[in-house]
């Protein structure tokens, strides 16, 4: 029985050392084989790589002329652009132009227009106040001679012509010496620059 037991694991040893030898073999023989198979597609896979630069640079070059045509086309369109902002430039600045000529016309017909208003008014201010200088002679006169009763002033008239700045004594008095003093009166009376025409008549009640 021993005998047989010993015999077993005599077989059981060189049995597992065959085994472990053919795998040891069979994983050198992948190896190789893969080696091989690696150094027989090398060729293939160069080839393909060459190709495939090829079309890459073939693709290249085709895509260059549509690339520098777009480029030629941005250009002019810059090119434009730039026309057409200097365009507009110079049209607003004619235009500015313009608008300021216009408005030195305007100014300009606006201060004539003022210069001729004012002098206007001024001739008709002017024109006022010799109207109420004559018309204060007229009153300041009669006033004197009503009030002086050495003269009866109750048949005489006094107007002032502002044009001539002459105040005028009309109607008729008793004496010739009121006649006389009538006038003294109004030009003690009247006001610097204005003259006294005495054209009473004597008239004896």
């Amino acid at each position: 029985m021993r005998r047989d037991q010993l015999w077993i694991g005599t077989v059981g040893i060189a049995t597992l050392a065959l085994v472990t030898l053919g795998c040891e073999n069979t994983a050198k023989g992948v190896k190789q084989d893969t080696e091989k198979n690696t150094e027989a597609a090398k060729p293939y896979v160069d080839a393909a790589a060459e190709k495939a630069k090829a079309k890459l640079k073939e693709a290249a070059e085709n895509a260059k002329p549509a690339a520098e045509k777009a480029g030629e086309k941005l250009k002019e369109l810059g090119g434009k652009a730039v026309e057409g902002a200097k365009d507009l430039g110079s049209k607003a600045a004619e235009g500015a132009h313009k608008a300021g000529e216009k408005a030195k016309e305007g100014a300009e017909t606006a201060g004539e227009k003022t210069s001729s208003g004012a002098e206007k008014a001024g001739g008709k201010a002017s024109e006022a106040g010799e109207a109420l200088s004559a018309a204060k002679q007229t009153t300041v006169v009669k006033a004197a001679l009503m009030a002086d009763k050495a003269v009866d002033s109750s048949n005489i008239d006094v107007d002032t012509d502002a044009d001539t700045k002459t105040v005028m004594l009309k109607g008729t008095v008793p004496t010739a010496a009121q006649k006389t003093t009538a006038e003294r009166i109004a030009k003690a009376k009247v006001s610097k620059g204005y003259s006294v025409h005495n054209m009473l008549t004597v008239a004896k009640p």
